[in-house]
This record gives C-alpha cells, sequence and structure tokens, in this order.
C-alpha cells in the first residue's frame, strides 16, 4: 500500500470521519482533517500527530463554496497536491416527514451530502489528472440503494449515480472514484435510530474498507458485506422491500 499519501477527510470530528482519520494516520498517511467544529478538531489532531508535522486542522462548512476552496488551498500549502479525497461530511434529517421541516431542511441536506462533494471532487480533479494519480472515496449509504427515507435517500442515491458516473469517466486516466456505502454503523448520527432493528457495526470497519481501497481500488463497497443481500433481495422483491422498511421505521 502507498505510504504518505495527502489525505483530505471532511467530516472528520467524530463517527467514520474521526475513525478513519485515526486510521489512515496510524498507515502512515498525512491527513487533512476538515469539520465546522474545530473544538473537536484540535484535540483530536494533538492526540494523533503531537509534532503537528502529519495532521493539519482546517475548519470548514462544506456548503459554503468559499470554505470549500479555502480548504483545498490551505490543504496544498502544507502538503502539497491532495492525492486522496474522502468526502465523508453528511447529514440526515431529524423529522420523519421533511415537508413539515425548515424550508431549508432540503438545501442543507443537498448541499452536504451531494453538492459539496462534487464541488471538492472538482476542485482536486485538475491536479489529480496531471499527476495520473489520485483516488476520491465518497461515504454513500445502503440508503442510497434501498429507498427509507425520501430527502436523505433522494441525496444518497444521487450521490451514488455521480461517483459511478465519475468512475468511468476518469477510467484510464490514473485517478481512481470509490463509493462506500455503509449500512447502521454506530456514530452520533444513527444513535437515536438504533439501527431500527438491524446490527449495528462499528466505524472500524468502514475506515478499514477504505485503507483497502488504496490497495485494490473498487467501483463500490458496501459496509458490512451482508448488507449486499439486502440490496439484492430489494431489487428482486420489492414489496418485501416495502414490508421491511415499513416495520424497521
Amino acid at each position: 500500500m502507498n505510504k504518505n499519501l495527502h489525505v483530505v477527510i471532511t467530516g472528520a470530528s467524530s463517527g467514520i470521519g474521526e475513525t478513519t482519520a485515526r486510521a489512515f494516520v496510524a498507515a502512515g498517511h498525512r491527513v487533512v482533517l476538515a469539520a465546522r467544529r474545530s473544538e473537536l478538531l484540535e484535540p483530536l489532531a494533538k492526540e494523533l500527530d503531537p509534532t503537528g508535522t502529519r495532521v493539519l486542522v482546517v475548519p470548514c462548512d462544506v456548503r459554503q463554496p468559499s470554505q470549500l476552496e479555502a480548504l483545498i488551498q490551505t490543504a496544498k500549502g502544507k502538503f502539497g497536491a491532495v492525492q486522496v479525497l474522502i468526502n465523508n461530511a453528511g447529514v440526515g434529517t431529524d423529522e420523519n416527514a421533511w415537508w413539515d421541516a425548515p424550508v431549508d431542511t432540503i438545501d442543507r441536506v443537498l448541499e452536504t451530502n451531494l453538492t459539496a462533494p462534487m464541488y471538492l471532487s472538482r476542485l482536486v480533479l485538475p491536479e489529480m489528472l496531471a499527476a495520473k494519480h489520485g483516488h476520491i472515496i465518497n461515504i454513500g449509504s445502503v440508503a442510497g440503494q434501498i429507498a427509507v427515507s425520501s430527502l436523505y435517500s433522494a441525496s444518497k442515491f444521487a450521490l451514488r449515480g455521480f461517483s459511478l458516473s465519475l468512475r468511468r469517466e476518469l477510467s484510464g486516466t490514473g485517478v481512481h472514484v470509490s463509493l462506500v456505502s455503509p449500512g447502521y454503523i454506530r456514530t452520533p448520527m444513527t444513535q437515536e435510530a438504533q439501527g431500527r432493528g438491524f446490527p449495528m457495526a462499528k466505524p472500524e470497519l468502514v475506515a478499514e474498507a477504505m485503507l483497502g481501497l488504496l490497495e485494490r481500488p473498487r467501483a463500490e463497497v458496501i459496509v458490512p458485506w451482508w448488507y449486499g443481500m439486502l440490496i439484492g433481495l430489494e431489487r428482486l422483491l420489492p414489496a418485501l422491500g416495502d414490508t421491511i422498511v415499513k416495520q424497521r421505521t
């Protein structure tokens, strides 16, 4: 596996993002931690890299294009061209009926889960293409293949389409695009859901999957693997999927 790669991780302050940062630093990479909550990023950076030479904190709201541009420029100023981009930042909806939620709920979910990954990919691609080397890893969801929440699933279905299409467009360039689709993972975001009856896997599984992609790039990885069976069942017997989703919501 390549060592000492320059990796940018969004949503790095907790959950999958924090666990991924720990795994990538432990694997020998230089890591930029991006999230809104700098009060969580700073202690994490000091823990992972007391010297301050291999971990950089960049507070960033991924909904703000100017802050995304500043994130990449700051990262390049410290570690050079971005070699691995992990679009992990994501939000769900607290309300079961998003149409009764505040009017900006749609923008918040789509801008965070879809627009930000597209914008960041656009920012790093020119140098990746010039170097004929790079990897964009987008964190999707099983909800991007099994419709469970109309607004959240819409964002993740779209992210999946973007990831798989971009991968084909970049075929042969040396730049890889992968989608990691977790099921219910034990994170602050899923704490209230309690897996909706499904076992909740540890975020370390997702981080391990991403590290594995650097060595063996793939179009898509589903974590844990057995969610793939549920996805297959949903496509084969959608009526049964209706029943299962209704019981779990």
